[in-house]
């Protein structure tokens, strides 16, 4: 077999009698497929059609007598006329019928013709004489053509039962017929399919066996024979060489040359001593075996300390339900890499680190221990929360900012929205700040800045939010009030602490502020309108001489 040179044309001979075995079966299903779909719309098409039309032509039929009957009995000539209607239904489809039986069943052609061509005589007759006998008002004037006409019609009814009773005899022939032929052939596809498959994995077998496994196993063998330190033979070099016999050539090359290098372990240790990031070594029940000199300068433990020590005792993380499975996890030799995690020193200083960690395997398999690495991220995670911070609250005031008061606002709407409770939105502004900022500096403005927002803070609730929009301008979103009664409350008591003294550099200054209100409505469904409502009423009440609250006007949007 010159054809099987590599492993790669090896596994392609395996697959290609799987894969020769599966066409084999597809076309054979697929052809069991077709025969029961062909036979399945010839019902579809020909039979059920031709059966429901052969009971709705009769049904129609039958109802076309009684009305002619009726119009005879009653005189009334709306019967007569509503009977010669449903020939408008009852002639197509017989035409209809003759069609389908002449596409498939030749057998009922005859039939079929002969019961439309006696139907359109009976028709022409009908539509004749029960009229002229409902028009005289005498049926007995013809009664030898209704006679004839009665005799017509009971053949004709006995013409549809017979048709009738024939089209859906066929539909159950048909249909036990496909019931039939599917057991046949689901019955020798289970027979097709069981002997492709035994002859597969036979063949598959055979072939995996012989060119893969049997090859697999000696190298298996050399590498248990050099893990108990035994010498192994070369193997025996063959023109027909594959990928596996060069691994085996390979590994007993790589093994003669293991048996010449030896790597010192000092120079190993000075390596690991000499990284920057910190490396622990895990004893496969969670306790600590070594550490680098970076653990040791992280945590400000001595190395003496660490050995031994759970690993549980220094390493922790926000979500507790995640340490279990984690540890878990290395015992069943998953890795993890990059967790943020946190590191507990000596002193039960909290460290945050990025967390890797990946288990380590002896030669027969079993679990060593597992290693740990870790990078001293606290640095960088300072940043991160000063940006975060400084994205969503004044730097000066330590309030919300703008960003962070849109967010609010946008929530408290829609939650007003949801549960149908009112809320208000203060508009703040502080009267004579400019003339204090100039006199006393920057300085002294930021303090009293700083001043205003803590009592802001103090006067209203834990669920309320107060906001510095920039500059001297505050909003605070009071949440929940009943009226503006509550609202009123909450600003008479803002203009009270914001008139008290302020102590800047030892001396008292005083400053004074300016509210618009804006009670949330139906109408008032925006974060825009609520705060252009606000802001307008708070100039209003500038305009007003000042250190005074209005509201917005109700109908005002």
């Amino acid at each position: 077999m010159n054809i099987l040179r590599n492993i790669r044309s090896k596994i392609w001979a395996c697959g290609s009698v799987a894969l020769l075995s599966y066409l084999t079966a597809t076309l054979a299903t697929t052809w069991v497929n077709y025969e029961t779909k062909r036979s399945i719309i010839h019902v579809q098409q020909i039979d059920l059609p031709l059966s429901s039309k052969g009971v709705l032509v009769h049904s129609l039929f039958n109802t076309q007598s009684e009305e002619y009957e009726n119009g005879l009995l009653t005189g009334e000539q709306g019967d007569v006329q509503q009977a010669n209607i449903l020939h408008e239904q009852i002639a197509p489809l017989l035409d209809e019928l003759v069609r389908l039986v002449n596409t498939r069943h030749n057998d009922l052609y005859p039939t079929i013709i002969s019961l439309r061509d006696d139907y359109n005589n009976y028709f022409v007759m009908a539509s004749q004489y029960y009229m002229e006998a409902v028009q005289k008002g005498d049926i007995f004037a013809s009664r030898n053509e209704v006679h004839q006409l009665g005799k017509l019609q009971a053949d004709l009814i006995t013409q549809f039962q017979e048709i009738t009773g024939k089209l859906q005899e066929m539909i159950v022939t048909d249909l036990e017929r496909n019931n039939d032929r599917i057991d046949r052939y689901t019955h020798l596809l289970h027979i097709f399919f069981i002997l492709f498959l035994i002859l597969t994995v036979v063949v598959s077998n055979w072939l995996a066996n012989k060119e893969i496994i049997a090859p697999l196993g000696k190298i298996k063998t050399m590498i248990s024979e050099f893990s108990r330190g035994q010498t192994i033979e070369k193997p025996q070099s063959s023109a027909r060489g594959d990928e596996i016999q060069e691994l085996a050539r390979s590994f007993w090359e790589m093994t003669r040359e293991l048996r010449l290098i030896t790597v010192s372990r000092d120079y190993v240790d000075n390596i690991i001593n000499n990284m920057t990031d910190s490396l622990i070594i895990l004893n496969p029940d969670l306790t600590i075996e070594t550490a680098n000199h970076a653990t040791l300068e992280l945590l400000h433990f001595s190395k003496e300390e660490l050995a031994g020590c759970s690993f549980l005792n220094i390493f922790s993380h926000p979500e507790e339900t995640i340490i279990d499975s984690l540890f878990h996890g290395f015992l069943e030799g998953k890795a993890v890499t990059n967790l943020e995690a946190l590191y507990i020193g000596y002193d039960g200083q909290v460290i945050p680190v990025l967390f890797s960690a990946s288990a380590l395997y002896l030669p027969d398999g079993s679990l060593q221990g597992i290693s740990c690495m870790a990078r001293d991220i606290s640095e960088l995670k300072e940043q991160r929360d000063e940006l975060q911070f400084l994205a969503n609250f004044d730097k000066l005031t330590g309030l919300p900012n703008r960003n962070l008061f849109f967010d609010r606002l946008t929530s408290t709407i829609n939650e007003a929205r949801r549960y149908g409770h009112l809320f208000a939105l203060f508009y703040l502004d502080l009267d004579n700040f400019k003339p204090l900022n100039d006199t006393h500096g920057h300085e002294a403005g930021d303090l009293a800045l700083q001043e205003v927002a803590r009592r802001l803070q103090a006067t209203v609730r834990e669920s309320d939010t107060v906001s510095r929009l920039g500059g001297d301008e505050f909003t605070i979103i009071l949440n929940r009030v009943q009226s503006t009664h509550d609202a009123t409350k909450v600003a008479t008591k803002i203009l009270e602490v914001i008139g008290n003294p302020f102590i800047i550099h030892g001396k008292e200054n005083f400053l004074r502020v300016s509210i618009g209100i804006c009670l949330s409505s139906p109408k008032l469904n925006s974060a825009d309108k609520l705060i252009k409502n606000a802001d307008t009423a708070m100039y209003a009440a500038k305009a007003q001489g000042r250190n005074r609250f209005i509201f917005s006007s109700p109908d005002q949007t």
